[in-house]
């Protein structure tokens, strides 16, 4: 009788630890990144869509998402709340540790602003404010085509704030896993165990 091989297992608790993020953590960290990366792609189909329907579908896909990242990212503050971040390492040098700490609220803050930026923008072109389907969304503002515009630069502004931000923290943490080597990076990943 043959037996079966061992295979790595996923080891990860619910919760942080004082070492690494936990699973509800990373869950909604990765979840978040995925879809923000998909608003972009969403972002620059519509700027390049033909004909005024694909557009509106484009469009009305792009608020979908964007206010369900608005409600992961309050679950997710929820959340950080409850369960603290571990602490950074002692290796960490004063002023990194504090424009760390700058990075994620800042980060935090556009996650949130630009999905409640785009509920007003869409409020006032007057595009309706639905969220998967049928399920509608109060209208902050009436349609006013001089607030629309500039919600819109708005917007534009913030999406392109966070993804100078998002590309900041990304280098971050490839200096903290490549040059200093310090292991940083792997608090927001899996972990996998060897039985």
């Amino acid at each position: 009788m043959t037996q079966s091989p061992e295979y790595p297992q996923l080891s990860i608790p619910l919760r942080n630890t004082t070492r690494s993020y936990g699973l509800v953590s990373q869950s909604f960290h990765w979840l978040v990144v995925v879809l923000i990366l998909v608003q972009y792609t969403w972002a620059w189909r519509i700027a390049n869509a033909e004909g005024l329907r694909a557009r509106f579908e484009l469009v009305t896909q792009h608020k979908t998402l964007g206010m369900t990242i608005l409600a992961l990212a309050a679950l997710r503050l929820a959340w950080r709340l409850y369960d603290p971040p571990p602490p950074l390492p002692d290796t960490i040098h004063r002023m990194e540790h504090l424009a760390a700490q700058v990075m994620h609220r800042l980060l935090y803050g556009l996650i949130f602003a630009l999905p409640l930026s785009g509920w007003f923008y869409s409020s006032a072109a007057g595009l309706g404010d639905y969220w998967w389907g049928p399920l509608s969304l109060p209208t902050p503002v009436a349609t006013d085509e001089a607030l629309e515009d500039i919600l819109g630069v708005i917007h534009r502004g913030l999406g392109l704030s966070l993804a100078v931000l998002a590309g900041l923290h990304v280098l971050a943490a490839l200096r903290h896993q490549f040059l200093l080597k310090d292991g940083l990076l792997w608090r927001m990943l899996p972990r996998w165990r060897e039985d």
